[in-house]
């Protein structure tokens, strides 16, 4: 039992000392021609959570949230200018704390809004 409490104390200060990243949670977003995955976003106010954006499509797309990327506070990844920029079956990847509220997101590819590649981020 003494080996066993031992242990965990030992192991204790790794946990502590882990990076935010590595313990936050992750929300995979699907994008392909024309739709985003999952509809809407539901991610919680204050709470590290990494999005991974995941391209199934042959064709270039982005995820345009300025006014979200631009509140949240942003551990690893990039967000330049509110967008990640997906080439055609590319996969990538950011950490962030999101602040609560409602934000927006599209692709802004040439009438890709217009044909429904548009989507929320509801922060609760």
């Amino acid at each position: 039992m003494r080996l066993l409490q031992l242990a965990a104390l030992t192991a204790l200060p790794l946990a502590l000392s882990a990076p935010l990243s590595a313990q936050a949670p992750d929300q995979t977003i699907y994008v392909w021609s024309f739709n985003f995955s999952p509809r809407p976003i539901q991610l919680a106010a204050g709470r590290a959570v990494t999005l991974t954006f995941v391209n199934r499509s042959g064709s270039a797309h982005d995820f345009v949230a300025h006014t979200f990327f631009g509140t949240s506070r942003i551990i690893a990844g990039d967000a330049s200018e509110g967008e990640i920029d997906l080439p055609p079956h590319a996969t990538k990847s950011i950490t962030l704390v999101p602040r609560l509220g409602t934000y927006h997101a599209h692709c802004s590819h040439f009438l890709h809004a217009q044909m429904g590649m548009t989507n929320q981020i509801i922060v609760s």
